[in-house]
């Protein structure tokens, strides 16, 4: 089973269907072995360059010599940095490659043939209704084929000697048009035509002009370029260039095809244009509009879509009262029947579920408490990926959780079954990198223009879920630096009424002895005096290291003060707890030794047993204990 990657960016938000079911057509036309996958993003229509970075991100998915053959669109990729380092990887894959509607050196292209059109639109205007006088209003000077088509009406111009015109560049959409006829309208007389470089820009220029009580034919000539609904139902309808664009997506699978056969292929095949003239040149065509049908289109459209926010409205309110991303996944899998795919797939970083320790928390034994920033990439994929959602149409669920090495799709999205697509799309938080969707057989979401929406709605209450969990996750560090003394991580005073008095009320319903251990750092003022903080600070450390050593968990262990502990401690006997701290100070003096401390590094100890049944609390135990270590330490003992 061979594999075509398609490589795309949307137009703004609107997904590009008609390259891929132009591949497909000729797939099952021709009953190719070969499965289709499909690599989106949608960056083009955003300012954040973060986001847009995530969005390109899904170009650096496939390892791109997986393939048998790459099929690229790189028109609407805005930043140019990121459109020619995908086609160096391309080149450098020594898989053939075709680019739909544009030309690199080294690859094929399947193209419409711009420069051709543009001439005739310009020998009607200028030698059938004797135009002289031109203004151009063309999409961005940087992209191919308005490119092309500016080159055609300049040589034009040239050949026969025609005054030089007036041009205004933008984009693509309506806008362009509605700006660009106020800009030159400002600055020169209306001219006898005006040539869009393409039906949006016509769309926006007639509008423009209505509003100054001007009209087509009457005032001046339009056309437009690529004969979209908007051509043929404006009024009045506009003149145009006609070209099946699927027919590109066809034409590069057979460029592909003939490749494999070993077949000669033409660097550049052009697919065919048919020029219409309508009556924004004064012109009537002998196409016939039913009009009728397109507004039942239409009604059934605004119907359909109106189901899909209806069913999206839902997701999202479900979604908002998620706690978990396992009750999100289960969220997402109730939605599936309704994007009419045969599969939904979600892979995720692994880290997307780590716990607070992991994505954000406070190193113990340190003065300073360290950050960890978020933990995810914001180029390529990380090697420890997994499924978190595998959901067919038939409702069976695929196996979750199993790894997946970063770049590779292969084999989790391998198919016996030739004829299918998998179309990918990234999940990222702005630039960081979360994971990728692939959805199989997603022709209803292509053709209806659902995707981005539905990934929109998805990827914002991920992100918003998983800025809770850490927030949450935040405020349990907070919450523990407050109890916590800052240097040793050991309890603080403000926690022992609370901690304390639960650990005594437990321990005693079960029938437990609590001993209260008190402890005195010897000579810390002296240390700190004579050898500076930084030396005080190490004997304070190594103290409570080492009552969290004999008296861990579920064992409570404080820093009071400066040099003043305590250790609350049960499920041992008298003689144990003796042992433990005889072993203690064995063990202070063992480091004082490994680190050739010049003083000696000891502490003074009392302890107290409150047997269960006893009525006395935590404050007169910690009292008594107190007064027996002040006893030890006045009399020079340490025990």
């Amino acid at each position: 089973m061979k594999k075509v990657a398609l490589i795309m960016e949307s137009w703004m938000r609107y997904f590009t269907y008609a390259w891929p079911s132009g591949i497909l057509q000729k797939i099952r036309e021709s009953n190719l072995d070969v499965n289709l996958y499909i690599f989106n993003s949608s960056a083009n229509w955003s300012d954040d360059l973060a986001y847009n970075q995530g969005e390109y991100n899904i170009f650096r998915l496939p390892d791109l010599r997986d393939f048998d053959g790459i099929v690229l669109d790189v028109n609407n990729i805005a930043d140019i940095e990121v459109r020619d380092a995908l086609i160096q990887r391309v080149r450098e894959s020594g898989v053939p490659a075709v680019v739909i509607a544009n030309w690199f050196p080294g690859l094929y292209a399947a193209a419409v043939d711009n420069y051709g059109a543009m001439q005739h639109v310009m020998e009607h205007l200028h030698g059938h209704h004797g135009c002289r006088s031109f203004w151009f209003i063309m999409g961005p000077e940087g992209n191919y084929e308005n490119g092309r088509r500016l080159k055609s009406v300049r040589d034009y111009l040239k050949i026969h000697q025609i005054e030089e015109a007036q041009y205004y560049f933008g984009d693509f959409g309506c806008e362009c048009g509605l700006n660009g006829f106020e800009a030159l309208f400002a600055r020169a007389e209306l001219p006898d035509a005006i040539v869009c470089a393409n039906d949006n820009i016509a769309v926006g220029v007639l509008a423009a002009a209505e509003r100054r009580g001007l009209t087509a034919p009457g005032d001046f000539l339009v056309t437009g370029f690529d004969d979209l609904d908007k051509s043929r139902y404006y009024d009045p309808r506009i003149s145009t260039v006609s070209h099946v664009r699927e027919k590109l997506g066809y034409t590069a699978m057979e460029i592909l095809e003939a490749v494999w056969c070993g077949r000669p292929v033409e660097e550049i095949h052009y697919t065919g244009t048919r020029t219409i003239f309508w009556d924004s040149c004064g012109c009537k065509s002998d196409i016939v509009i039913d009009l009728k049908e397109h507004l039942k289109n239409n009604i059934l459209y605004g119907i359909e879509t109106e189901d899909f926010e209806k069913q999206l409205l839902k997701l999202k309110y479900s979604l908002t009262y998620c706690d978990s991303v396992q009750e999100m996944l289960e969220c997402i899998a109730q939605c599936v029947p309704s994007l009419r795919c045969d599969g939904l797939y979600l892979v995720t970083d692994r880290r997307l579920y780590s716990s607070s320790q992991d994505i954000f928390h406070a190193e113990k034994g340190q003065e300073n408490t360290v950050w960890t920033q978020d933990p995810f990439v914001v180029q390529g994929y990380p090697e420890d990926m997994c499924f978190a959602l595998a959901y067919t149409r038939d409702g069976s669920r695929a196996e979750t959780g199993q790894s997946n090495a970063g770049n590779r799709i292969f084999p989790m999205f391998e198919c016996e079954e030739p004829g299918v697509d998998f179309l990918f799309l990234p999940l990222h938080f702005r630039d960081k990198c979360i994971g990728y969707f692939a959805i199989r057989n997603a022709v209803y979401l292509m053709e209806k223009q659902f995707l981005f929406d539905i990934i929109n709605a998805l990827t914002t209450a991920l992100e918003n879920l998983y800025s809770k969990e850490k927030l949450r996750d935040i405020n349990q560090v907070l919450t523990a630096l407050y109890n916590h003394d800052s240097m040793t991580m050991l309890y603080n005073r403000r926690d022992l009424d609370k901690l304390g008095n639960r650990f005594l009320k437990t321990r005693h319903d079960e029938g437990n002895t609590v001993y209260v251990v008190y402890f005195d750092l010897d000579r810390l003022k002296y240390i700190n005096d004579k050898f500076g903080h930084k030396q005080g600070d190490f004997a304070i450390r190594t103290v409570a290291q080492m009552l969290q050593k004999y008296f861990p968990e579920p064992n409570l262990t404080f820093r009071l003060g400066g040099d003043e502990f305590l250790a609350l401690c049960a499920g041992m006997s008298e003689t144990e707890l003796d042992e433990s701290c005889r072993a203690l100070r064995d063990d202070l003096q063992q480091v004082r030794k490994e680190n050739a401390c010049p003083y000696e590094l000891s502490v003074s100890l009392g302890y107290v047993a409150a047997p269960a049944g006893d009525k006395r609390t935590l404050a007169e135990y910690v009292h008594l204990a107190d007064d027996k270590m002040y006893a030890c330490k006045t009399a020079g003992r340490k025990a």
